[in-house]
This record gives structure tokens, sequence and C-alpha cells, in this order.
């Protein structure tokens, strides 16, 4: 019994080290966008494709239309950063689907780096997602303990002796 608990609490910390990368994906993406429409050219290496191409098109546009692109713009990002502070959220309930959704997401989001040849982008994209199969892989191995550890009869669970 307690190697089922130890190897339970193993596996739900790289599940959750796994789900975590998907906050860090929107909060790195959405202070890189705060960046941008600041005026800077830095960027973090884990911000999302899709919210760069976001901010280009709002700060080209601003240019013609005013500060309201810009202010578009951000509210798209935060719709796109918004999805994947969902899908941490959701995954952290051991909702798999969700999982494999952001992970999906962000990879169709890497690809966006490969068509800008940000090779680098590429690079750190597939970092992430090695790592968010890790934590997926643990989420489907806890799944699999948990449902073997509530069908345990319970009179198996081990009660301490009284003392005398």
């Amino acid at each position: 019994m307690d190697y089922d608990n130890i190897q339970h609490a193993e596996l739900t910390q790289r599940f959750k080290a796994g789900a975590n990368w998907f906050y860090w994906i929107a909060g790195l993406s959405i202070v890189t966008s705060i960046i941008t429409f600041g005026g800077g050219t830095w960027r973090f290496l884990l911000s999302l494709g899709s919210t760069q191409i976001i901010d280009g098109l709002a700060q080209a546009l601003a240019a013609e239309v005013g500060g309201a692109a810009r202010v578009v713009g951000l509210i798209l990002d935060l719709i796109v950063t918004g999805l994947f502070v969902l899908f941490g959220w959701l995954s952290h309930r051991k909702y798999l689907w969700a999982y494999v959704l952001g992970m999906v997401a962000f990879a169709l989001d890497g690809l966006l780096s490969l068509l800008f040849s940000d090779f680098i982008g590429v690079l750190a994209h597939g970092v992430v997602i090695f790592f968010l199969f890790r934590g997926l892989q643990a989420g489907r191995s806890l799944l699999e303990l948990e449902k073997t550890m509530a069908a345990q009869p319970a009179d198996a669970v081990r009660q301490p002796e009284p003392a005398l």
C-alpha cells in the first residue's frame, strides 16, 4: 500500500508539472505582447507564435487606423492565452482530453514559427511539447493507478495496530 501512495505522489507531481506548462505559455505570451505594445522588441522563447502575429498585425494597423488596433490585438491575445489557461485548469482537474487538445494547439502554434523560419521558436516548442507529453503519460498512469487503488477492498488497507 505504501508503494501505491509513493507512486501516486510521484505521478501527481510529474502530471502537475506538465500541466503547469500551459500556464507558463499563457503568461509569457501575454508579457511578450505587453512588451511589444509598449514598443519593445524583446520576447520570450515560449511565447505563442499566434499572439506574436496578432501583435505584429496590430502594430502595423495602429500606424494606419490608430490605437484601437492595439486594443483589439490585446483582446485577441487575451482570448488566445485564455485558452491556454483553460487547458491548464482543465488538465489539473485530470481532463486528459483538454491536455491533448492543448498540446495539439501548441504544436500547431509551433508550425507558425516554422512558417516564419523561427527555428529557435520551433526548438522551444519541441522542448515544451516533450515535457507536456511526459506529463500526459504521467496523467494516464495516475488515472490507472487511482482506479486500481479505488478497486482495492477496504480490508486490504492497513490499519494501525492499537497500542497496548
